[in-house]
């Protein structure tokens, strides 16, 4: 063990799920660093929710733990009042519109019609002038946003309430004066934790403590959690390392590649070899919270959305200065429910179909329809950004959908688009950031493009949200990001991706309850009753509920069918206590039905008896669920 991993034999992906699967494992205890804490103020309030549902939920099963150390640490900023060096201030809220003045006013001087010619710029240079002017000060209304303080308050308050239960009941004097003792001869001998913070005036000790609460805590909860996962901002270099060499897959073979963009790191040997002294055990991971979120986000993208957006600014960020790596090829189109399944199946070949008479005008080969046949090893650019698109990896992901506006002019064949559609689609169900901004603009987008490529791309959106990679209806409909194709579908220059969707779906009419192109609103009436005051207290009333509800759900109503019903006794997971943590609303019983329904948002009614407002918070009847479900039952 001691002497490490020169070679790791798994891939990124297999990792990041491995990290996921680790942390929603009832047997794992999870620890989080401070640096944690700190970053909960770097995000906006959606991604936070998400993070705290997360986190309320491994509380429930008493499987988050917070270091005292940790606390104490955040308790600094609390007392000196400094908690806003958290927030993500600019040092200077206009600072990018002078550096522009300053280029307006270089531009003023020596711009002539000479070097707007060189750069293809065809107006004359009183226009450009304009125009720059123009364009500097549209930008006012976006960095007016950085001038505002921050509510630091706010956030403290749900950090608070969050996550003070899992704060370790620990002696930190204790652990000073120990820390104190063998502080000195572990730095002196680079033994990790912490021998890099030895040259620190403050704290220099502080990652020492917080291993050895890790180390004490691990021990007396070893029988109930005999795993272990440390989860930091930053996978410091004397905590983890990274091996030399890690596996890819490669047009389907496992292959050796450099550990690098991203790396995977690996608990270091010497902490592992004494946490086995302490606990009995070597089940201790470290990893990154970006880590953690991109596997989260794999094992339930629709949870994780937003947190998973936040996190890849980061790794937008490291992307942009490492060197190319290697292009691995995925052996499915980014779906990782297919992909162990399809691997192993050889190619299927493409049988020409018979003539049909209602066949769509929109026409695509059967290697696009069922794509985990699509060939994407031919060396063009439309099939680079495919390949990238199908590696699973974020880092790979976000820069191949940047690359596509370099491609909208381009000629290439009509399957090639569609299955660029398709992939688009898919990774934006993924979670990647730029393919989510992509589909948050699909509009505006395909009006970038030609409008017979525009037709492809949006072809095979739709396709994607309702057949697998063989080309079969799916058991489930990938409809995460449906709302903006299905409305855009709706408009008169799509009229052939309406026909081509619905010609594929026309045998699915007991499947869906909404067909694209579909006018006709779906109704849901909700009936709630208030709920009487508790006479103890009401958050021990509501297990697992950070605050008490008010009204109690009595009826869900689709179109007239019932859709509460008795649920059947399951075993709580981690997705079953997230579920139950969330604040039940209106909006969020639409949602459900939406997803699983496959009816976009936009298509329903609400109607609530009585009229619930937004303070309201609603509850599922002790027993009951929502079952959309039972709608597809009704006669």
């Amino acid at each position: 063990m001691l002497f490490g991993h020169h070679s790791i034999d798994k891939t990124v992906d297999e990792h990041v799920r491995d990290i996921a699967n680790l942390a929603n494992d009832s047997q794992t205890l999870i620890f989080l660093d401070t640096n944690i804490l700190s970053y909960l103020y770097k995000l906006h309030e959606a991604a936070r929710r998400e993070f705290f549902a997360w986190s309320d939920a491994v509380l429930a099963a008493n499987r988050m733990v917070v270091p005292a150390w940790a606390a104490n640490e955040y308790l600094a900023r609390v007392t000196s009042k400094t908690l806003d060096s958290y927030t993500p201030k600019s040092k200077e809220a206009n600072q990018a519109t002078k550096i522009l003045d300053g280029l307006f006013e270089t531009a003023s001087l020596f711009v002539d019609e000479t070097s707007l010619k060189r750069i293809g710029y065809s107006k004359d240079r009183a226009t450009f002038i304009t125009g720059f002017r123009a364009a500097i000060d549209a930008l006012a209304p976006f960095t007016r946003v950085f001038s505002q303080d921050f509510d630091s308050g706010v956030i403290h308050q749900q950090i608070e309430a969050h996550l003070s239960p899992a704060i370790l009941d620990s002696d930190l004097a204790a652990l000073c004066v120990r820390a104190t003792q063998e502080g000195a001869g572990r730095f002196e001998h680079r033994l990790p934790p912490g021998f890099r913070d030895a040259d620190k005036l403050e704290n220099r000790l502080g990652d020492l403590i917080i291993w050895f609460e890790i180390l004490e805590k691990s021990a007396s909860s070893a029988k109930t959690f005999p795993k272990v996962l440390f989860i930091s901002r930053d996978e410091k270099n004397d905590w983890v390392y990274a091996p030399k060499m890690r596996m890819e897959l490669v047009q389907g073979d496992r292959k050796a590649v450099g550990n690098s963009r991203p790396e995977i790191k690996l608990a270091d040997p010497r902490l592992v070899t004494e946490f086995r002294r302490a606990t009995g055990h070597t089940n201790i991971t470290i990893a990154s919270i970006d880590t953690l979120v991109e596997g989260l986000s794999k094992a339930n993208s629709a949870l994780f959305a937003h947190l998973a957006a936040a996190i890849q600014i980061n790794i937008e960020q490291l992307a942009s200065v490492l060197p190319p790596a290697n292009e691995p090829e995925a052996p499915i189109n980014g779906q990782p429910e297919e992909a162990a399944a399809d691997a192993a199946l050889p190619p299927v070949k493409a049988q020409p179909e018979p003539v049909d008479p209602t066949a769509p005008r929109l026409v695509y080969e059967q290697e696009a329809l069922r794509d985990r046949e699509y060939q994407a090893d031919a060396p063009t650019a439309i099939n680079e950004i495919i390949r990238d698109l199908q590696s699973l990896n974020w880092y790979t992901q976000n820069p191949a959908i940047t690359r596509i506006r370099a491609i909208r002019q381009d000629e290439f064949p009509p399957s090639s688009w569609f299955v660029l559609g398709r992939n688009i689609y898919q990774t934006a169900c993924g979670n990647s950031q730029k393919a989510m901004e992509f589909m948050a603009g699909l509009e505006s987008q395909l009006r970038q493009f030609p409008q017979d490529t525009a037709q492809h791309l949006l072809a095979g959106m739709l396709f994607e949200v309702y057949f697998n990679s063989r080309g079969e209806f799916r058991d489930e409909v990938k409809f995460s990001y449906a709302d903006k194709p299905l409305s855009v579908a709706t408009n008169a220059e799509f009229a052939d991706v309406l026909e081509f969707i619905n010609y594929y779906l026309r045998n699915q009419g007991d499947r869906l309850t909404f067909m694209p192109g579909d006018q006709a609103r779906k109704l849901i009436h909700v009936v709630a009753a208030p709920l009487p005051i508790p006479a103890t207290d009401a958050s021990q009333t509501f297990e697992g509920l950070p605050f008490p509800p008010t009204h109690e759900i009595r009826s869900v109503l689709f179109d007239g069918v019932e859709l509460l019903h008795e649920s059947e006794p399951k075993k709580p997971n981690i997705w079953s206590r997230m579920l139950r943590t969330a604040k039940i609303s209106p909006e969020h019983i639409r949602d459900q039905i939406s997803d699983e329904l496959a009816i976009p948002k936009w298509a329903f009614t609400i109607e609530t008896d009585p009229p619930i407002s937004t303070d309201i918070d609603l509850v599922m009847p002790k027993g009951f669920e929502i079952q959309p479900r039972l709608a597809l039952q009704s006669p």
